[in-house]
């Protein structure tokens, strides 16, 4: 029998997985007749005979969900598998290969769920298949989603129709706890506004318009949000001019408002009526709560205009490319969440962004004259007057050229030609956008060009399955996770990446005082070294136990380190330095050398 995990209700009332069972495959299950008439030849793999099968109810009634849609993947299942429920609410994946399998389910309007799922954006337990084994009963109890509705106002108290809603919550990106969107509105004719589907926790609801700005007589120029925007401009009254735009969102009086030359608009604005996250009130949701009456009103404040010109490293004007302003300050921390105030660069360079509310900004330049694009920036703190003739220079980013090598080893050297080369950087508030990759070539060489300035690792990622990173030189150099602060238009030479295919290993099982397995808990093993604490370092590894309690964690660099079963509150909270001193205490202490295979038991009691 599976064990059933415990419920915390105050948390999250999941009951995932209860009464769930692992037999062998019984003789008398019949698949369904194939058609052969395409007989494979005799070398073709068996098809696998593996199973998963479990009922979906809701949480409140115990009704079947119709319709959710169940995923499995694996590393044995390229692309996964899914399928949707029944009318009877059962999922029967079939033909499944032995493997250690990641099964979610969702619908619309309930929150998405991965078995053994016990609280929000914590992972769920993984379930170990053997060859042709079936898992029975893995069922899953599917809360419906929580809601946060409201009305949005204007300065005048008057319903704001046309708005866009956003409600967000923090959590984990790529090991930095940063504001996520979790769920979006438009507000209604009425003002009012419905945001569904949410799961429990701690929200902020942060409001902003489709308008480009509400700017002066004759002004206005491009702003908005990130996936909208608008444009202004155009005499008072005058199609597409302001006093249009003020009906359009119910706006007050225009004459008062527009009767100088300065610019104002609504700046983006939380809940309940503040400009900065630091100022605003988290909205604490329940399992499927609904909480009504999240009203307050947009803020109206004076914007700036901020324009110039951006040139090439050469001083001739840049010809195409892009400009937008950026809040100052940590990722996920800005008052300007959500909002990109932006624009193109014109043939003769110039550029305009208009409607910009107070504060401190980094405007931030790309230009594409050349391949790769070059890369400008420029702090700006703004306090409602316009910003002219500001000059923006470009530079070329840096060059990274080197090579990467398979060290000799039990398994198959990988194809280089899979390999791609990067250099995310360290430093939050470093150029956006994708990070470019470099292609290694069949001899292994590599050059990544257009880096922009600053701190940066460098990674590679591809099809490597069996191997990882064991280290980085530059001259001979070890800087396998020591930030590089690279400069504009540096040449970085002889940059050699290596791999191993002898990888460390901890092995163990997480079980109660009676030896029952607990899968619930994670195993966490951490650097001794606490200079090693910091987000998506190679020296934190995590590892959920199976359903038989077992869990494997392969590929951590030779080290000390520290390994302990923890319950964490959400997926990532690992990456915190606090996190991981609190939890240095009491646990073990393990050496790895390349390659080595070590295990470690747990006893822990479901709290």
């Amino acid at each position: 029998m599976l064990r059933a995990a415990a419920i915390p209700v105050v948390v999250l009332s999941l009951a995932a997985a209860t009464g769930a069972q692992q037999t062998a495959r019984p003789g008398s299950t019949q698949q369904p007749a194939r058609d052969t008439s395409g007989r494979p030849s005799k070398d073709a793999p068996p098809t696998p005979t593996g199973r998963i099968t479990g009922r979906v109810v809701t949480t409140d009634t115990g009704r079947p969900v119709k319709r959710a849609r169940v995923f499995a993947t694996a590393a044995e299942l390229p692309g996964g598998r899914g399928m949707l429920t029944d009318d009877s609410g059962i999922f029967d994946l079939a033909e499944l290969p032995a493997g250690r399998y990641t099964l979610t389910v969702s619908k619309t309007g309930f929150i998405s769920l991965s078995y053994g799922q016990r609280r929000p954006l914590q992972a769920g337990t993984p379930l170990q298949l053997a060859d042709g084994q079936q898992l029975k009963g893995v069922d899953f109890s599917l809360p419906r989603g929580g809601v946060i509705a409201g009305h949005l106002l204007n300065e005048d108290g008057e319903p704001m129709p046309g708005a866009i809603v956003r409600v967000m919550r923090y959590q984990y990106l790529q090991g930095n706890r940063r504001l996520a969107p979790a769920g979006t509105a438009q507000t209604d004719d009425l003002g009012q506004y419905r945001v569904w589907g949410l799961m429990p926790g701690d929200y902020y609801v942060n409001a902003l318009t489709r308008l480009a700005g509400l700017g002066g007589p004759g002004g206005g120029g491009r702003g908005g949000f990130s996936g909208g925007g608008g444009r202004g401009g155009g005499p008072p009254g005058g199609p597409g001019g302001i006093a249009g735009a003020v009906a359009a969102i119910g706006g007050g009086n225009v004459a008062a408002l527009f009767g100088g030359d300065d610019q104002v608009s609504y700046a983006p604005t939380y809940f309940p009526g503040v400009t900065s996250i630091n100022e605003a009130h988290p909205v604490t949701v329940g399992v499927s709560q609904e909480v009504l009456d999240i009203n307050f009103s947009l803020r109206l404040v004076r914007t700036s205009r901020v324009s110039g010109h951006v040139t090439n490293p050469d001083g001739t004007p840049t010809t195409s490319g892009n400009v937008n302003l950026m809040p100052d300050g940590p990722v996920g921390r800005g008052a300007q969440i959500g909002t990109n105030y932006g624009g193109r660069i014109q043939w003769d360079g110039a550029f305009s962004i208009s409607n910009v509310p107070p504060g401190r900004y980094i405007l931030r330049a790309r230009g594409d004259d050349a391949d790769p694009p070059q890369f400008g920036l420029q702090p700006v703190s703004l306090t409602g007057m316009d910003v002219d003739d500001m000059t923006v220079a470009l530079s070329n980013g840096a060059t990274l050229t080197g090579t990467i090598t398979f060290l000799p080893g039990q398994t198959n050297v990988p194809d280089p030609t899979q390999v791609r080369i990067t250099a995310p950087p360290t430093d939050q508030s470093a150029f956006g956008g994708p990070q470019s990759n470099a292609r290694v070539d069949k001899d292994g060489h590599f050059s990544l060009a257009g880096v922009p300035a600053g701190p940066h690792l460098i990674r590679a990622s591809g099809t490597m399955r069996g191997w990882s990173l064991k280290s980085v030189t530059i001259d001979g150099r070890d800087v396998t996770d020591t930030p590089i602060e690279l400069r504009s238009a540096q040449n970085l030479a002889n940059v050699v990446i290596a791999f191993t295919d002898r990888l460390s290993e901890i092995t163990g099982k997480v079980t109660d005082q009676q030896d029952v397995p607990v899968p619930e808990f994670t195993v966490l093993a951490f650097s001794t070294d606490p200079a090693f604490w910091r987000p998506q370092s190679r020296h934190i590894m995590t590892a959920r136990p199976d359903q038989t309690g077992q869990y494997r964690m392969r590929g951590l660099p030779p080290g000390d380190y520290y390994v302990a079963a923890v319950d964490p509150t959400e997926q990532g909270e690992w990456f915190e330095p606090a996190y991981l001193d609190e939890h240095r205490i009491g646990a073990a202490r393990l050496t790895l050398s390349e390659g080595d295979v070590k295990t470690k038991d747990f006893k822990v009691g479901l709290k």
